[in-house]
């Protein structure tokens, strides 16, 4: 695919966009927590009530993925107690699933490039990293997945999309 740029004093150029997968990148020392709100209006305002709960211990949280019953996502493993204790004060039902990764794949034109996650999720699969959850933004997909397969499953995404490995 070439990006055609407005023409300089009649000169005429382009620069052609990188296709595929560029790189993998693994982000240690997260966990997944998965709170029941509940349904209806008062599960909207519990979907309000723990976003607004956890900002005000300043987490920062990632994956956020908001169901009709549940409200899942990830957060820094050092930041669990904090979650937990606030979490505990609203007297919701939560779980929280610790010492998880996030693997990257990144690809500057994901969206245009079929097959990508198919070929992410049997990689994984093949490194026995089980997913726990997925997000994805314009260039990236993001696994999370147990901390000690994560290394594991970026080598197997760097061979699928032939890549050069990284040392141990």
């Amino acid at each position: 695919m070439y990006e055609h740029l407005p023409q300089p004093r009649g000169r005429r150029f382009f620069i052609e966009q990188e296709r595929g997968v560029t790189d993998v990148r693994v982000e240690v020392g997260l966990a997944h927590v998965r709170v029941r709100a509940g349904s209806g209006e008062r599960g909207l305002q519990n979907h309000l009530k723990i976003l607004d709960a956890i900002a005000e211990q300043g987490v920062s949280i990632s994956l956020v993925k908001i169901h009709h019953d549940w409200i899942t996502f990830a957060v820094n493993q050092a930041d669990v107690a904090k979650v937990s204790q606030r979490l505990e004060e609203l007297a919701l039902e939560y779980k929280i699933a610790p010492d998880l990764a996030l693997v990257i794949t990144i690809a500057s034109n994901m969206r245009e490039s079929a097959g990508i996650m198919a070929q992410i999720a049997e990689a994984l699969w093949e490194a026995s990293a089980t997913i726990i959850e997925t997000g994805d933004s314009h260039n990236t997909v993001q696994c999370l997945v147990p901390e000690g397969r994560a290394f594991a499953a970026a080598q197997a995404l760097r061979r699928r999309f032939r890549l050069v490995e990284v040392a141990p």
